[in-house]
């Protein structure tokens, strides 16, 4: 019992500092506009789930539940995980886990705490999305009579299942330094890419109310051959209405859908055995901070004893055994003064590979040699072409946001002529990262004269530095990008979403020339964006 009340205790403590921010406000905002958007007008030139090509279920309970909460096992697994991601790097910054490690709580008790406090955030954006749902239904006026059963039950036994394994998934993720960063952040997308493929073999999440509706849409038109589509498409005709009458739930078909559960409470205790605790940590800085003490006793003592002058000199003497006295600033050397961009460009080129290994060059290489070598349109039909604009996520995610992480944005700020040289410097080398794995591709376009794609691509080498710049700099934080862009590159690229697909793969690009020119604009307004922040930065250190 004890365990329980103190399981119960650190979750509740979390969840309360957690809905005390103002971000879970605007994140509550974003899913209210979610789920508004999952149940779309009559006339709206798009739908989010149609079955065949243009066939969709008539605004009833059971239609309306299902349909949004299929929409939302779409994006909350991959949002949320984010979302709740920094439960023990928040208690760890805080030094909060210091005293937590001081006590008799044990590492599962703790992690179990965390893990039902981001399920508490996650069930509390399903339940807005619930209450949008049944406000959307009514709105929408084709069937204004409420069902709450066929409208909650997909929820109960699809959504909140999987929001279990998130959040065990986002406290397991941080156990472990190597994936807490971005390392983690790409390893979790390529896992939910992996769910998403294979969902309908495991018998679970999307593929229950799928198959029932292609069931009876089967049963009701006869010869009726085809699959279903999610998201936000755009129909090939006009709009069919079919009655669907909803899933019946069996104990079996329950009890399978609660597999998911298993999951999470395998998760958990995993997590305690690979989660070192914050004993070692704050071993380390116990030390650190004795030895800086012991350094600070040993110049008060000299002082004391032969006087700040004395002090001084030995401090000199350390420093340049050849020269105990003291140098005057007139017979310093004048330093040259050199406003060149490239020393910062390379300089800036350094700082966001430091730390790469060498297999990371090697598969960049290999990506534009690909693309250099194939054909453009099996490059584009196999992926390789949207691969390669993955691959530099984690140099990328880094611009903007490296001077915030590292501590040093005071010292940079104070440097002469920060927007126009430091900034652009570190544009100019995220720009070199995407020409490393891209180049070969425009080369390979230039050559077959495809000169709408080559414009797609030079617009895209623009407009995503752009993207990881004013992101970095406006949040401090190389998460903001990598989830954003994962999302954008999801959707776009490897999903050929019209809009959002800023390579231009899909087979007819939906407004080429407009489009291309939006993504220059775009990429202009968010280094403008970039500017005038770290200019007003500068100014305020000034």
């Amino acid at each position: 019992m004890a365990a329980l009340r103190t399981i119960y205790h650190i979750a509740r403590a979390d969840l309360l500092d957690r809905i005390r921010q103002f971000s879970f406000l605007v994140i509550l905002g974003l899913t209210v506009l979610l789920a508004y958007i999952f149940v779309p007008p009559l006339d709206a030139g798009y739908i989010t789930l149609y079955l065949g090509h243009s066939i969709r279920g008539i605004y009833n309970s059971a239609w309306v539940g299902a349909s949004v909460a299929m929409s939302t096992m779409m994006f909350l697994p991959l949002l949320g995980f984010y979302l709740v991601k920094n439960s023990i790097s928040r208690d760890e910054r805080t030094h909060v886990g210091q005293i937590v490690a001081s006590t008799k709580v044990t590492k599962l008790v703790y992690l179990t705490g965390k893990t039902l406090s981001s399920f508490a955030v996650l069930s509390i954006m399903v339940a807005v999305i619930i209450t949008v749902a049944l406000l959307m239904q009514w709105i929408r006026g084709e069937v204004r009579n409420i069902e709450l059963w066929p409208l909650i039950s997909p929820f109960l036994f699809l959504v909140f299942p999987i929001i279990a394994v998130v959040a065990a998934a986002a406290v397991l993720f941080e156990t472990r330094r190597v994936l807490q960063g971005g390392i983690g952040n790409v390893l979790y997308f390529a896992l939910y890419l992996l769910f998403v493929m294979t969902a309908d073999k495991l018998n679970i999440g999307i593929s229950i109310p799928t198959t029932d509706m292609l069931q009876e849409l089967g049963e009701q038109r006869p010869g009726f051959s085809g699959t279903y589509g999610i998201g936000f498409l755009q129909p090939e005709g006009p709009i069919e209405l079919f009655i669907w009458h909803g899933i019946a739930w069996s104990s079996k078909l329950i009890l399978t859908q609660m597999k998911p559960y298993l999951a999470a409470l395998f998760i958990v205790p995993l997590a305690a055995v690979l989660f070192r605790g914050f004993q070692e940590r704050g071993r380390k800085e116990s030390s650190y901070s004795s030895s800086k003490l012991r350094r600070k006793q040993n110049r008060i003592t000299i002082a004391e004893t032969y006087g700040d002058a004395a002090y001084s000199d030995l401090s000199l003497s350390a420093q340049s055994p050849s020269s105990t006295h003291r140098l005057r600033a007139s017979q310093l050397t004048k330093a040259a003064t050199s406003y060149s961009l490239l020393p910062l460009v390379l300089a800036e080129w350094r700082l966001m590979v430091k730390g790469t290994r060498m297999i990371w060059f090697a598969v960049a290489t290999g990506l534009s040699a690909l693309c250099l070598l194939l054909p453009s349109d099996t490059s584009m039909t196999y992926m390789i072409w949207p691969a390669a604009w993955i691959w530099p996520l984690l140099l990328w995610s880094g611009m903007g946001s490296r001077e915030a992480r590292h501590h040093t944005q005071y010292l940079i700020q104070t440097s002469p002529r920060i927007v126009a040289r430091q900034l652009m410097s570190v544009w100019l080398a995220g720009l070199g990262a995407a020409l490393w794995v891209t180049l070969g591709m425009l080369i390979r376009l230039a050559l077959e004269g495809d000169m709408i794609h080559l414009a797609y691509g030079a617009a895209a080498a623009l407009l995503v530095p752009s993207m990881a710049l004013v992101c970095g700099v406006l949040t401090g934080t190389n998460r903001t990008f990598e989830v954003l862009y994962m999302i954008v590159w999801y959707i776009g690229p490897f999903n050929r979403m019209p809009y959002l697909d800023f390579l231009g793969t899909e087979e007819a690009p939906t407004g080429t020339g407009s489009m291309i020119v939006i993504y220059v604009l775009t990429s202009v307004l968010m280094l403008t964006a970039a500017a005038m922040k770290r200019g007003v930065r500068a100014g305020a250190v000034r």
